[in-house]
Parts: structure tokens; C-alpha cells; sequence
């Protein structure tokens, strides 16, 4: 904690600066403008600021340390409102070096991915591993543990009563996106009490509501949640904001939202309440694409001015969250900045948090030192399966039948589609061209066989796909063309201890290993990256079409239950909206 009286002394100019960047291109997010300054920092903080008029500062600042940085420009280190440190594959420790280094200095995570397998131990464990970081993690409590109960099987149940307990912790500021918007809509219990839990508490319940307008969103909102990442539409957006939710911008590595917020933004251009987060960011994308630095530079080419688009990285994220004097370059707020070259390609070249050169050069100066041990459980526990497990057995003394399927579509959603199918001997193991065997096998020891359904427009051609990093139970996904390669991706991410493998022909094309709950490795970014980056181009060659940008993320929202139409978990066919399992046959 800064020392206020000497701050003071230093804004007066009594007393030097502990450093100035001199000459910079200040972008300033209070008032969307760009001019050169002079920045003085003392201790943690900003304590003056010397705009240039007739290319001098309008007043002098003096510093122990001087910084020339004519030719950059200085913007807020930037807020993530919501991502998942899961989802990068790697441990806190090596997630907040990606992060700092790419000029995010606040993150507001959601562990419902470990939650989901460990509970509450998970939870705690992600806690503890993100203390005393260079950048500031912030936690919000997950909702969706399972996302919809009695639909799939997870690792833990959360109600009201852990998630109170939970909201105790240390850095917790929120209940995390509460994803069952219909549970929240219609008022069940459970969701009730949750939602309940954090406005007794006083803080922010987080939200999920996609393709959701109208009356609904009214209902939503009335119940006490008031943010949401997963807007498909510029009419939803801008309705959405028109109520006074707050919208954040998500480019994550499955959907993409810059260009239809850039559309909504032009139709509400004095709008307050838009934020940005990037939810699900995989290393190999974070590694040759930034992380929040992407997000800003794709509203910017989206059009949004650059001054703003900068503001809804930094300041209005902080407004959401009540960080006081966070999120802008001004006397008094805490020293967390970056130095970019250009605001086109948003490249990050110096961090600072609370006044700390911390990268230089786009590295990181000083090694990031952890002392929370990796977790070492196994987490991969599925009941004993064979071959044929993985293939789909006719009604008895049917020939012909017609099978609800899921249908992907380009934005990531599905809807229903009906096959007919012939089958002999009772058994469908082939399916027509467009067409792969889907199947979720539960991981958390429930001994339950696989569930296998039929899924159009993943574009796999050959072999099998699957994946222990599946929102949000994250059972294992096997996504395939025949039963033997399934079988056999299966049996080798049971080995692995989880991750992400490709079969093909009864051989392993690429895999990567998180053993870490199945969902992380203890690899930094920089080294686990290439491994992703294979497998993304083998996917690819294999004919995966879905998830284009990172095919390795590309069946792992297949199981959540919470997307509409229509979903697969362990337990059958899932219908979103009327949150009940779906026949896989058509009767009649």
C-alpha cells in the first residue's frame, strides 16, 4: 500500500517521481482522446500527468527513473471480465505469465472447470494457486456445477449452501455465469437460492444467457443478474444494453463477437455498459493472437475508435466490478499500463503493475515463483468399455429407424436434425456422409456405459476425436467415424490422466496431455503451444470443420447443457430449452 502523503508531495513537486515515461501517447479512456504526456508514478500509483502543449508538458515532471517513450502509446492494463484458466490448458502461475505479458493486469476468473471435477477442492485449489501473482486474480464462485442437474453427471453438486460457503474466500467477488437462465427465468428452487446467495451477500451474480430477448430477458434481469458474454446477434445485443445489462465483448477461440458488437455499438454509440472478456482462450491461439490486447484490436478493425475500444478492455470493466481507481491513466488511480507501438496491432512491449516494471521488451522480467504444489489426482475414472460400446444398437426387431441428431452450426449453436437409417444384424456402425458417432462416457466414477448419438457438420472425415476438456462436467467427449478408433481414443486419454487425442486407424495422430484434472498441464504456454498448434493442423487434415481457428476447442462445448437447441451429455440427448432428455429414436 502506497504512502498517500508522499504521492501528494510527489504531485506537488516537492519530491521527484520513482518514474516518468516521457513523451508518450497517452490514450485516455475517460475522455476518448489521444495526446502526448508525461506520466509520473509514485509508489503504486499515477501521480501526475503533464499533457504537451506546443510539444512541451504543460508542467515539469522529475524523476529518479526516466522512461523515453516517444512513439508509444500508454493504455490502462487491461480487464478480463470473465475467462476460465482452464480453458488455456496451463496452471495459474504460467496463465498469469501469458497474461501479463499481453498487458492484462486483472483477470476475473471462473473455476467452474475444475469445480466440476474436483469441487469445492478444486475451487480452493485455484484460489490458493493464483495468490501473489504479478497480476491481480479475481474470483467469482461457480453457478454451474453441473450446469443443469439431473441432465449430465459431474464431479460435485453446488447449491446455494456451497456457493455461500465459497463467497467467503479471499479475492471472491461474484457468483459466476449462471447458466441456467431457464432454471433463473422460471424460478426453480435451486436457481433461486443461488442467485439469492450472492445478492445476500452483496456480490455480482455473473450471466449466461444466449439467443435470449424479450420477456425472458426482463425475467432474468429482475432476478438479479445483470451481465452477459454470449450475445449472437446485434439485435440482442443492443436490446440487451437498451435494459442495462452489462454486454462484454467475447473473441474467444471457438465465437467471436467483435463484429456484431461493432454494429451494436454504431447503433447505441453513447452506450456505458459494454465490457470485454475473452471466456475460453486456448495457449496455441493466446500464443500467436494476444489475449485482451486481440479482443481490442478486433473492435478496432471492427471500427470502434481505438480510444474506445480501449476504454471497454480497461475502465468500464472496472466500473463493473467496482474497482476503484482501476482501469485509467490519471493522478490517483493504481499504476497498472502497458506501452503498445501501434493501436492497430495492440503489441505489447512494457507492463507495468502498480507502478513495477514488470515486462520489458514483450518478456517478462522476473520469474513467476509459486510454492502451490500441481495437483497429482486422477480424475480420468471411466467404467470398463469395449468396442462395441461405442456403436449404436437397433430397437429390437427393427431394420429402419429414425434417429434424433444434433446439427452444428456456424455461430457454435445446434439445432435438431431427424435421420432414417437402415441398419443389419441390429447394429448401426456406419453412418451416411456428413455424419459421425457422438458419444459423452462419464468420468467421475459413476460406472455408467458411454451414451452414443449421431452429430452433422463436424466435418470430420477419418477416425475419432476426443476430449476430457468438455464444458462443463467435462466427462470424456469422443467424437468418431467408427467404433474401434473411439474406443481407442477413449482408453487413451483413461491412460494419459486426460487432455485431447486424435485416432485414427487404431494410432494416435496427435495428442496433448493435461493431467492436471484432466484439464491443464503444468507446460508454460510458449512450449505447450506448438503441441496445439500440430494437432489444430491434423484436426484440420482429418476434416474437422467446427472451431476452425482452434479445432482443438471444437467438440468441447458439444456436452454443455445449457446452449440451446440440443446437446449430449452421458445421460442422453439433451432439449435446452425445455431442459429434458431427448429420445434417440423418433418414436412412431
Amino acid at each position: 500500500m502506497y504512502s498517500r502523503e508522499q504521492v501528494v508531495a510527489a504531485a506537488r513537486g516537492d519530491i521527484p517521481m520513482d518514474t516518468v515515461i516521457r513523451g508518450v501517447q497517452l490514450v485516455n479512456v475517460f475522455t476518448a482522446e489521444i495526446y502526448t504526456a508525461d506520466i509520473g508514478i509514485k509508489e503504486d500509483v499515477f501521480a501526475a500527468v503533464a499533457r504537451y502543449t506546443d510539444n512541451a508538458p504543460i508542467f515539469e515532471i522529475a524523476g529518479e527513473k526516466e522512461i523515453d517513450s516517444s512513439g508509444k502509446f500508454a493504455v490502462p492494463g487491461f480487464i478480463d471480465c470473465h475467462v476460465h484458466i482452464e480453458s488455456t490448458m496451463v496452471t495459474p502461475a504460467n496463465f498469469a505469465k501469458a497474461l501479463i505479458e499481453r498487458g492484462t493486469t486483472t483477470a476475473v476468473i471462473d473455476p467452474h472447470e475444475i469445480a466440476n471435477v474436483l469441487g469445492v477442492d478444486g475451487v480452493k485449489y485455484m484460489i490458493e494457486a493464483t495468490k501473489n501473482l504479478p497480476i491481480d486474480i479475481l474470483v467469482t464462485i461457480p453457478s454451474a456445477v453441473p450446469a443443469v442437474p439431473g441432465l449430465e453427471a459431474s464431479g460435485a453438486v453446488f447449491g446455494s449452501d456451497e456457493i455461500g460457503m465459497l463467497l467467503e474466500e479471499e479475492r471472491v467477488i461474484g457468483i459466476a455465469e449462471i447458466m441456467d437462465y431457464i432454471g433463473v427465468i422460471n424460478q426453480s428452487e435451486r436457481m433461486t437460492g443461488i442467485v439469492e446467495e450472492g445478492l445476500k451477500k452483496g456480490v455480482y451474480n455473473e450471466g449466461h444467457l444466449p439467443r435470449t430477448t424479450g420477456q425472458n430477458l426482463d425475467a432474468y434481469m429482475s432476478a438479479g443478474v445483470d451481465s452477459d458474454h454470449e450475445s449472437r446477434s446485434t439485435e440482442e445485443i443492443v436490446e440487451k444494453l437498451r435494459q442495462g445489462m452489462c454486454v462484454y465483448i467475447r473473441e474467444s477461440s471457438v465465437s467471436q463477437f467483435a463484429d456484431i458488437a461493432a454494429e451494436a455499438w454504431r447503433e447505441v454509440p453513447y452506450t456505458t455498459n459494454l465490457a470485454m472478456c475473452t471466456d475460453d482462450v486456448e495457449a496455441s491461439d493466446m500464443y500467436q493472437g494476444g489475449q485482451m490486447n486481440r479482443v481490442v484490436r478486433r473492435c478496432i478493425e471492427e471500427g470502434i475508435p481505438a480510444p474506445l475500444a480501449v476504454r471497454f478492455a480497461t475502465l468500464n470493466g472496472a466500473k463493473r466490478f467496482n474497482l476503484r481507481h482501476r482501469g485509467g491513466i490519471g493522478p490517483g488511480y493504481i499504476a497498472d499500463f502497458c506501452l503498445v507501438n501501434t493501436l492497430e496491432d495492440m503489441d505489447v512491449t512494457d507492463v507495468f503493475t502498480k507502478g513495477i516494471h514488470q515486462v520489458k521488451g514483450g518478456k517478462l522480467i522476473n520469474r513467476i515463483k509459486t510454492t502451490t504444489e500441481i495437483l497429482k489426482e486422477d480424475t480420468v475414472k471411466i467404467p470398463d468399455i469395449e468396442v462395441n460400446d461405442f456403436n449404436i444398437s437397433m430397437p429390437n426387431g427393427m431394420d429402419s429407424v429414425r434417429i434424433n441428431t444434433i446439427e452444428m452450426t456456424p455461430i457454435g449453436t445446434t439445432v435438431k436434425g431427424v435421420l432414417e437409417i437402415s441398419a443389419k444384424n441390429g447394429i448401426i456402425d456406419k453412418l451416411p456422409e456428413g455424419y459421425v458417432f457422438a458419444s459423452v462416457v462419464g468420468r467421475h466414477g459413476q460406472g455408467l456405459k458411454p451414451f452414443v448419438g449421431v452429430l452433422k457438420n463436424a466435418g470430420l472425415k477419418t477416425g475419432a476425436y476426443a476430449t476430457t476438456l468438455s464444458h462443463d462436467s467435462h466427462n470424456l467427449v469422443v467424437v468418431g467415424t467408427n467404433a474401434e478408433d473411439m474406443y481407442h481414443a477413449a482408453k487413451y486419454l483413461e491412460s494419459s490422466g486426460g487432455g485431447l487425442v486424435l485416432f485414427d486407424d487404431e494410432d494416435v495422430k496427435a495428442a496433448i496431455d493435461l493431467p492436471v484434472a484432466g484439464l491443464m498441464s503444468d507446460l508454460p504456454v510458449e512450449t505447450l503451444a506448438p503441441a496445439i498448434i500440430n494437432f489444430n493442423n491434423i484436426a484440420i487434415d482429418m476434416g474437422v470443420k467446427v472451431g476452425r481457428r482452434a479445432p482443438s476447442m471444437a467438440m468441447s462445448s458439444l456436452a454443455l447443457t445449457v446452449i440451446p437447441e440440443i446437446r449430449i451429455s452421458n445421460l442422453g440427448l439433451v432439449d435446452v430449452n425445455k431442459q429434458q432428455l431427448l429420445p434417440l429414436f423418433v418414436e412412431g
